[in-house]
């Protein structure tokens, strides 16, 4: 009966919905929620129980195809699925995963996203899909009496819940929290919940970011049971005198009751502790419940707390603390405030303990002040995605991006875009890194329509809310952010004048919000910028008017000449720059060097810390057979539609935290110390001005024309051991330093008695040209122009022309010398290259090649020789720069010195095949067999750049999955004497003129001697 009256009951909604022609609530953008608690602080309740672990589950491409009494207690769900919560669907093998950069992948009809899309949208089939989710669960007999609620950490994109057949309320935005209060819907005993989400709600419209497209249960569930009076949210207040010498603590708690309670006679109470659990205060601070509530509205209370003219009066509880530790990233100091409700009887009924940071933030003619002290931002922007399971981030990756975060010199993250699981923040709070925390709300694929539409002010005020209220109580936020690339318009004034009211200790941020001439809204605090130029020149071919630059330069502003302008006077940040896709990160150290250079400079966030590459997994394959268990995939790769291809493989570290060399420069530049070397003294110079010099060993080595000064950890940190290696620097005290090297090295060499110029034939018939590299993902660029020119003029197919064809001439002392004269020809030009080659008796070979570029060539990517051995030689030995391979623009990190490695180790495995494995300044390079039998190849009259690895450029030109490469029967070693440096130009400026190939007249000269 009760059956049947339900189901009356949803078809009656249904036929009123269809007779009003009313859209659905997840098609509505004045319908955020039904039911939903208010945004609250996150804490953990006493009596919790958790929601996670199997479901039972049934996916459909469309909401229609779900059975319309799903969520009855005596539904028969035996046929659906055990599903994991928290679970992504798509990760587990339930609808396509999608890659999107930015535009919707939907068809766009705010705020519907039911409408047919192209047909090779992978939505025409996949409308909307929808997931819907059945377990039973049993509130604990201790919970009598007690309100009991549940709560959702995240949810993608909307979902219905029921409890016992009962519709308890709706909630959109997928990476906010939804709490639900579930009394009125419990029985005793067993009760049952179900959800139906969808992936796609109106709430998409502003979720339009450049990250996988997948829907499911994000985050934990939980239910909590409190009593009916309670404290529902609080915050916390660290607020410190001039001298930074003594604080206020101010505590904001917020009751709610239920039913007939009034709150007389209950108090709330607080207590702060230091990290050793010592009580810091003299007395427990208290407050009336009935006061702090005043459901009478009493006016005397009233005028006091929230007056007609003015402010309100903000906070309930206060103390002064004097001499505090204070909270910052170098020394994230946390006491631990302890909150209390007390019955009429005395007796505690509910306790709340938080971690407590005593900061102050300020900005100051330009400058940010952490505690007084000027800081910068050496940042990064992280996405929570994890190769095998999506956007469900476990606490161990969590704290595995941390350490490694911390250990590279990082220091700030930025939550792109939209606010991250609870657990991250505290884990910033204990580990020590400045968060800016950004709002869910990115329109991409509408530009900046939405931002001055009234109708949507609601969805902005929403997400910015339940963000700003969760979070507001960590001391590692410092700065909110109210969204990204969503245009800007009076929705954003509205919310950045919210956040400014409501939290005045910090700052707001929002790239979007630019005005002409960098006359930036007044509502953001700072001026941010999307990868920004230095000023340098840029590599500007094909440009003839000095005074002009292409599209991939001009777009990008100059950082530092908005600091240096004086119409303004607030900080100025990059908040995405040095875009590391694939084998990127070029000039650096410049972006940083302008960084240094000017007061008003404030930082800026990498993009982004890890590659968001998709391991195939066994559920994965059998849902997509033709992908291989363990390739790394990326967009397009399950026939996904629309997608962006490989631009989500941009990681400083790999997808499973895989350190990188990328990582490796930017410890070196993000290093808080830097050595300057002054009148022949090197000193060693804090660029982070919140650390002490005192913390670190500072040790300084002299070998081979170079002093080497390292700064290693005098003592255990929370993120690292004593003696690791925080900053190194290397100087130059020989000009001449490889002539050094080399006159060092002994070896016994082959000795030939005699010599045919047959032996010159075949070492030249193992030589080819190197003026072609596979294009790394910088190559490719922005709007693919060096990679394509290069193609356009065929530099990765030249064609080679005798010029004058290989003599060989036998000299007075038995040895052989050849010359050769080949064109290298491109579509518009040509390198003409003047081989001359010398056999000695011994069987060193001495090669030299001047290489004249003439026409009209594009850039050049490298200029030299190949040399191609057999794959016998694996065994490596250098001295130039490693450990990890960089590049005229990439080389920071890397020390010149002595290094021992195999060529199957010397390309690095990015998931898109590339260019990789180069060193500079190379004074000899070794390749031998397992007999140490081989090669020595060493500079003659200048250090070289060298790579030797296992693949062809034409391989690594042609695969496009890293899993596709096979080593070859064969060694490629390359030898150049110019390289292209890097850039940034995958999305950003292109590579700096100084760090390009001057299109004139090259040498190389270097000798090949054989070891025994």
């Amino acid at each position: 009966m009760i059956k049947n009256i339900l189901l009356l009951g949803s078809l009656l909604t249904t036929l009123s919905a269809m007779a009003d022609n009313r859209p659905h609530d997840w098609e509505n953008q004045h319908v955020l929620q039904i039911n939903r608690e208010p945004a609250s602080a996150y804490f953990k309740p006493e009596n919790s129980l958790s929601l996670n672990g199997m479901w039972k589950f049934r996916w459909t491409q469309t909401p229609d195809e779900q059975t319309g009494d799903f969520y009855l207690p005596d539904y028969d769900d035996r046929s659906w699925d055990d599903f994991q919560v928290p679970g992504d669907w798509e990760m587990n093998g339930y609808g396509t995963p999608i890659y999107s950069s930015s535009g919707y992948t939907f068809k766009i009809n705010p705020p519907y996203v039911m409408g047919e899309p192209k047909k090779t949208y992978t939505a025409y089939i996949e409308r909307n899909p929808t997931g819907c989710y059945r377990r039973t669960f049993t509130v604990p007999d201790s919970w009598k009496g007690q309100e009991v609620y549940i709560r959702f950490g995240a949810v993608s994109s909307a979902f219905y819940v029921w409890v016992n057949g009962q519709q308890v309320g709706y909630s959109q935005g997928s990476m906010e929290p939804s709490t639900f209060r579930l009394t009125p819907y419990l029985q005793a005993g067993t009760n049952h919940i179900a959800l139906q989400v969808f992936k796609y709600s109106d709430g998409s419209y502003l979720e339009d970011q450049d990250m996988w497209r997948i829907a499911g249960i994000h985050r934990d569930v939980m239910l909590y049971a409190l009593p009916t009076i309670h404290i529902s949210d609080f915050g916390v207040r660290t607020l410190l005198d001039d001298r930074f010498d003594e604080a206020q603590l101010v505590i904001d708690p917020k009751l709610t009751v239920i039913g007939d309670q009034r709150g007389e006679d209950y108090q709330v109470e607080a207590m702060l502790y230091d990290a050793q659990g010592q009580q810091v205060l003299n007395s427990v601070l208290t407050a009336d419940a009935a006061t702090i509530l005043n459901l009478d509205h009493k006016a005397a209370i009233m005028n006091d707390r929230n007056p007609q003219r003015g402010y309100p009066k903000w906070g309930w509880l206060s103390a002064t603390v004097r001499h505090p530790h204070l909270w910052s990233a170098e020394k994230p100091y946390l006491y631990q405030l302890t909150l209390m409700l007390r019955d009429p009887q005395g007796q505690i009924i509910q306790t709340i303990r938080t971690k407590v940071g005593f900061r102050q933030l300020a900005i100051k003619d330009g400058v940010l002040l952490v505690n007084g002290i000027p800081t910068r931002l050496r940042g990064v922007n992280r996405h929570e995605m994890d190769p095998y399971t999506g956007h469900v981030i476990s606490e161990e990756r969590m704290i595995q991006d941390l350490l490694l975060m911390k250990r590279a010199n990082v220091n700030a993250v930025r939550t792109c875009h939209y606010p991250n699981a609870e657990r991250w923040y505290e884990l910033c709070d204990s580990l020590g890194i400045y968060v800016m925390d950004e709002v869910d709300l990115e329109e991409h694929g509408l530009r900046g329509l939405l931002a001055s539409d009234p109708s949507w002010a609601a969805a902005w005020m929403d997400r910015t809310q339940r963000a700003v209220i969760r979070d507001r109580n960590h001391p590692c936020v410092i700065f909110w952010s109210l969204g990204n690339e969503a245009g800007w318009g009076s929705n954003f004034a509205m919310t950045a004048a919210w956040i400014h009211e409501y939290d005045p200790t910090r700052f707001v941020h929002y790239e979007g919000a630019q005005g002409p001439e960098h006359k930036d809204p007044s509502y953001v605090d700072v001026i941010s910028r999307f990868y920004p130029r230095t000023q340098d020149e840029y590599l500007n071919p094909g440009v003839k008017d000095n005074n002009m630059e292409r599209p991939e330069n001009a777009r990008w502003e100059r950082l530092l000449s908005i600091a240096r302008e004086t119409t303004d006077n607030r900080p100025v940040l990059t908040s995405e720059y040095a875009h590391v896709m694939g084998n990127a990160l070029g000039n650096f150290q410049e972006y940083w060097d302008e960084i240094y250079s000017h007061p008003r400079m404030l930082g800026g966030f990498i993009w982004e810390w890890a590659d968001e590459g998709i391991i195939i997994t066994d559920k994965l394959h059998k849902r997509f057979p033709f992908l291989p268990v363990g390739m790394t995939v990326y967009g397009g790769d399950f026939k996904d539609a629309p997608n962006l291809k490989a631009f989500c493989i941009k990681g400083v570290v790999s997808s499973t935290r895989e350190t990188t060399p990328k990582y490796e420069e930017v410890k070196a530049v993000y290093a808080p110390i830097a050595f300057i070397q002054e009148g022949g003294k090197i000193k060693a110079v804090p660029r982070d001005l919140h650390i002490s010099l005192d913390d670190y060993a500072i040790e300084t080595v002299q070998k081979d024309g170079f002093t080497t000064v390292t700064a290693r950890l005098k003592n255990k940190t929370l993120w690292a051991e004593a003696g690791y290696v925080v900053a190194t620097r290397q100087f130059v005290t020989n000009d001449n330093w490889y002539k050094n090297v080399l006159g060092s090295l002994k070896t016994k060499t082959q000795k030939r008695t005699s010599l045919d110029e047959e032996q010159l034939k075949q070492f030249f018939a193992m030589v080819r040209p190197h003026f072609f590299r596979a294009p790394t993902d910088n190559d490719k660029g922005f709007g693919n122009w060096i990679a394509k020119d290069w193609k356009n003029q065929g530099l990765d197919q030249m064609r080679d022309s005798v010029v004058t064809p290989l003599t060989i001439i036998r000299q007075s002392d038995g040895s052989f010398k050849g010359h050769c004269v080949m064109d290298y020809k491109a579509l518009n030009g040509k390198i003409r290259t003047d081989y001359q080659i010398t056999l000695f008796p011994d069987g060193t070979v001495d090669f030299g090649a001047s290489y004249t570029p003439e026409g009209q060539l594009p850039p050049l990517p490298c200029m030299g020789n190949t040399f191609v051995l057999p794959k016998e030689y694996q065994q490596l030995e250098y001295y130039g720069r490693g450990p990890w391979d960089n590049y005229p623009d990439r080389k920071v990190s890397c020390p010149v010195g002595k290094y021992v490695s195999k060529v199957s180790e010397q390309y690095f495995h990015y998931p898109r095949p590339q260019y990789s494995g180069n060193h500079e300044e190379t004074a000899y390079v070794e390749l031998r067999n397992s007999k140490r039998q081989g090669w020595r190849i060493q500079c003659v009259e200048k250090p070289f750049s060298f790579t030797a690895v296992p693949y062809s450029t034409e391989q690594l030109y042609a695969a496009a999955h890293d899993m596709e490469l096979k080593e070859e029967p064969n060694v490629f070693l390359s030898i150049d004497c110019a390289v292209l440096g890097l850039g940034n130009s995958s999305c950003g400026p292109g590579v700096l003129t100084k760090y390009a190939i001057p299109q004139e007249p090259h040498t190389l000269h270097i000798r090949f001697v054989p070891i025994k």
